[in-house]
């Protein structure tokens, strides 16, 4: 099931559509599998896109169709257009809002994502739709994460959750699962990150949901290869791997994401032969911040690798592409890595502290003063590690090296607080 319900159609709107109900039996054939659309109907999108302008209704179709067999640019032109038709005759139907906010969410439109969320989140409210509303929650909660919001991002996740049933609305499961993954892989808890990650994919490996599973595909080996757990990851990737001689038009997107995954599982001195694939499938190029991921992975990469003067044009690139959609969490980790090659890494933000998480702020208070991991932990009901971890990343996000150095940044924070 989609990430909302698609709008009701009349007979005579059904028929509009291109050759009409023929057409429509192909559109509801890409909704139950896109994998299987014939290769024509990409070619034929862009047409019956143009030719629908003033039916909203059916450029909705079009642009789910289009979304469905990854076209993301026809997707978001059509549910542009269809949202200006809409909104100049009255309130957005409740099925327009979910799919159009996962097209702009791919589409590095973040904020045009959010208001769609907000959009369909007021139509579930007022019409008592669970579903919907879950939808929205969900993927609101994903932008969330990605913007390092980890709090907000738990919340609306948990709140989706508790709007259905998991099991009868698999992209409500694997949205806010994903948007849990992607808050715990914020916070430095890869651990967390691996479970939610591995709760998109069955036992066998298979994607929980057809469409929404794989995008995510390299988040688990992401964190997989932090918490040294590879099971569940490479069963995924391989479950992948072998689903693409049947992919159809979903296949360039899908090999770049089983490509990247596989080039950070795999031992050092294997990793390139999947990185270099992966980065030359225009497919990914069209969608901003798995391009950025894959290049902040392949510069990381690189950098380890001792080859940094290569290191410094993916990491630039990584750089400001997470600072053009507003991905904090990857902006900070670019720059980090692009301070360790000697490179200069764009504007400083005005507030480093201000990137931490709360509970990263607590830690660093607390370290300040002098106490240990462990007196930390006791602190604050965690452990060591827990603590270690979070200070490991909150160093670069400082622009510190040492311990020692977190005195003068506390007592930066207060003075800047007092004076204002």
């Amino acid at each position: 099931m989609l990430c909302a319900s698609i709008p009701a159609t009349s007979d005579s709107t059904a028929r509009r559509i291109g050759d009409g109900e023929a057409l429509l039996g192909e559109w509801a054939g890409v909704v139950a599998r896109p994998e299987a659309a014939g290769p024509d109907l990409p070619l034929r999108l862009p047409a019956l896109v143009a030719a629908s302008r003033d039916r909203p209704e059916t450029l909705t179709l079009l642009a789910v169709a289009a979304w469905l067999l990854d076209e993301t640019d026809l997707a978001v032109r059509a549910f542009d257009t269809a949202f200006t038709s809409w909104t100049s005759r009255g309130p957005l139907p409740g099925g327009l809002g979910g799919v159009a906010a996962w097209a702009y969410l791919d589409h590095g439109r973040w904020d045009r994502a959010q208001t769609a969320c907000a959009e369909l989140s007021a139509v579930a409210m007022s019409a008592g739709l669970d579903h919907a509303a879950a939808c929205a929650a969900a993927t609101d909660a994903l932008l969330r994460a990605l913007r390092g919001d980890t709090a907000g991002a738990r919340a609306q996740a948990r709140h989706a959750l508790s709007l259905v049933d998991p099991l009868e609305s698999r992209s409500v499961l694997v949205t806010a699962h994903r948007a849990l993954g992607t808050a715990a892989a914020v916070e430095g808890d890869p651990e967390t990150a691996y479970l939610h990650y591995g709760a998109l994919f069955d036992g066998r490996g298979n994607p929980v949901h057809y469409h929404l599973s794989h995008p995510a595909l390299p988040d688990l080996a992401s964190a997989a290869a932090r918490c040294g757990r590879h099971e569940v990851a490479a069963r995924a990737v391989d479950a992948a791997g072998r689903s693409l001689t049947d992919a159809g038009h979903l296949g360039p997107r899908r090999a770049a994401l089983v490509h990247l995954s596989r080039a950070i599982l795999a031992p050092p001195d294997e990793a390139e032969r999947h990185f270099t694939p992966a980065l030359a499938t225009p497919a990914l190029a069209r969608r901003p911040l798995e391009r950025a991921q894959a290049l902040l992975t392949y510069g990381e990469w690189l950098r380890r690798r001792r080859r940094i003067a290569e290191a410094r044009p993916p990491l630039a690139e990584a750089e400001a592409a997470f600072r053009q959609l507003g991905a904090q969490p990857w902006v900070v980790r670019a720059q980090a890595e692009l301070r360790a090659t000697g490179a200069h890494s764009g504007p400083a933000e005005p507030d480093a502290f201000a990137v931490l998480t709360p509970q990263q702020q607590q830690i660093v208070r607390l370290a300040a003063l002098g106490l240990t991991n462990r007196e930390v932990a006791e602190k604050l009901y965690l452990s060591p590690r827990t603590v270690a971890s979070h200070l490991y990343r909150a160093f670069p996000k400082l622009d510190i090296t040492v311990r020692s150095q977190l005195r003068d940044v506390v007592e930066a924070v207060n003075a800047d607080t007092a004076s204002g």
